[in-house]
């Protein structure tokens, strides 16, 4: 083994319809000048982050996916709407373009405030801030100037969104997180669903070359 720990977090999945609705959004936007050079997310990598946990060592990997476990377990899977367009920290001068993500009774919380119960029993820390669910889409080059990031911040609200269709939420996802040059690489690790699931899905991250 020989990677002693990895980048990791704790994500939502998205279906097929919901990436294309997100690679359609990401054509409109790079129609207008401002976007163009924007760092495009890869819709198949698009993903709802409940909580990252960072540099975590592998051996803890285990305890973590049971926690999840038991977790998803006692819940039933719920539908996630998507919209509107956002930005952070805000659209004078953002550094993140995303979609917002909003579910019946606020269950999108509730699940994370379960998950961060759980993980606390395990010794990861809790969260400072509340979660604020989003489908991040693109990031702005940090060396960009003020009028150029203000430039992306007023497409927010001038872009009409594509047709992005509301999805269950049918579990969540362990995922590794590699940061590369090329951008982030990001892979599944292990899989929890909801409700009465069949045994725990994971890879054998064990024998990661």
């Amino acid at each position: 083994m020989r990677d002693e720990s990895i980048r990791a977090f704790i994500a939502i999945e998205l279906p097929v319809t919901v990436q294309e609705a997100v690679w359609e959004l990401q054509d409109r936007l790079q129609s207008h000048r401002a976007a163009r050079d924007l760092r495009w997310v890869e819709p198949e990598d698009a993903h709802l982050t409940l909580k990252f946990l960072g540099e975590t060592p592998i051996p803890r990997l285990p305890a973590l996916v049971d926690a999840l476990d038991r977790v998803t377990e006692r819940w039933e899977p719920f539908d996630v709407t998507l919209g509107p367009l956002g930005a952070f920290p805000n659209v004078s001068a953002p550094h993140t373009l995303w979609l917002a993500a909003s579910s019946p009774r606020k269950a999108l919380i509730h699940l994370f405030n379960a998950v961060e119960v759980a993980l606390k029993r395990e010794g990861v820390p809790p969260e400072r801030r509340p979660l604020h669910p989003h489908l991040t889409i693109a990031r702005l080059p940090r060396h960009w100037s003020a009028d150029k990031k203000r430039a992306v911040g007023d497409l927010v609200g001038a872009v009409t969104l594509p047709d992005v269709p509301p999805f269950t939420a049918a579990g969540l996802a362990l995922m590794r997180s590699e940061l590369t040059p090329e951008g982030a690489i990001y892979t599944r690790l292990a899989q929890a669903h909801f409700g009465s699931p069949p045994p725990l899905q994971q890879d054998d991250w064990e024998d990661e070359p």
